[in-house]
């Protein structure tokens, strides 16, 4: 026993990578929400950039470490404290046995990262440890963490680390999102593929890991669309009868059957993971040439840093 969760918060989860390749399966890739910030946090304490970690949504999660150890939180802005003493973002920083980590409310973003030395021990499934509640998958009984769950600790990898100046990333509430036009762009009309990118929508209370639910302009169809289900990825934008456009996240479903209007281009996927209730939501045009040249710049700028990471 290294550590004691005394409050669980909103919701808190363990996540590594994810387990790809599992989709013809009905099961998503899930793994961290906000892949840079997870990453960012386990190089900072000496981690290999996969390893289990804590997801922390909207604050509220208290623990107790049991031992000594070397922690680093990095994701949105929470107001941190250990034994009442604020701790800072995107640094290692040593804890004691007996010390009380408290975790409070986001101020930017939605999901904070606490990564420690060694790594949350889990059993894996599909080769992954990440939690995916629909399913009952992962974690701790494939369910958010409860309090008074005991998680063990895995033996340390390597010395802690800094994180140079310009590698940390910018978190706001207003989320700007680069994608390209979707499989059924064509079936809006003219209207609605202006508000697209001209107005920002806002993510309403029905927002969790598999989607976002959007309130903005109305986004009508020029000619209805009558589809099977179709594959359906993280960052796909679907707009239902309704008007009001689905963002899909990482824990979203396989297939759907509205029409996708956009595709948040790869680069920025890890963003989706810091879309809270209430966050404005803007989208800004990319070429599929342009998409593939920012891809290839992000994976170069951070490849050096921590090694085996890509967005």
């Amino acid at each position: 026993m290294t550590l004691t969760v005394l409050h669980s918060g909103t919701q808190t989860l363990i996540m590594d990578a994810g387990r790809p390749g599992h989709r013809h399966q009905g099961i998503p890739g899930g793994g961290a929400a906000d892949k840079l910030s997870f990453a960012i946090a386990n190089h900072l304490v000496g981690n290999r950039w996969d390893t289990p970690a804590l997801e922390c949504a909207l604050g509220g999660l208290h623990i107790r470490f049991e031992k000594n150890h070397i922690i680093a939180l990095s994701g949105a802005q929470m107001w941190s404290q250990n034994q009442g003493l604020n701790l800072p973002l995107n640094k290692a920083v040593p804890v004691e046995a007996g010390d009380i980590l408290t975790m409070s409310f986001t101020r930017a973003g939605c999901r904070a990262y606490l990564a420690i030395a060694g790594g949350i021990e889990a059993e894996p499934f599909m080769g992954s440890v990440s939690t995916y509640m629909p399913a009952k998958l992962g974690g701790l009984d494939g369910e958010a963490l409860k309090t008074g769950a005991v998680l063990r600790i895995g033996p340390k990898q390597d010395e802690p680390q800094s994180l140079p100046k310009g590698h940390t990333p910018i978190l706001s509430n207003h989320v700007v999102l680069r994608a390209q036009q979707g499989p059924e762009w064509e079936a809006l009309s003219d209207s609605a593929k202006r508000y697209l990118f001209t107005t920002p929508f806002y993510a309403t209370a029905a927002t969790d890991r598999m989607g976002t639910r959007l309130k903005g302009d109305q986004l009508t169809l020029e000619n209805p669309v009558n589809m099977t289900s179709s594959p359906l990825l993280p960052g796909s934008l679907q707009v239902p009868p309704d008007g009001q456009p689905i963002l899909a996240l990482v824990d979203g479903h396989c297939t759907g059957g509205y029409a996708r209007a956009l595709q948040v281009i790869q680069a920025d996927l890890w963003l989706l993971g810091q879309i809270a209730p209430g966050a404005a939501i803007s989208f800004r045009r990319s070429l599929a040439e342009d998409a593939a040249a920012v891809l290839k710049r992000k994976n170069s700028f951070y490849a050096d840093l921590i090694p085996g990471f890509s967005f």
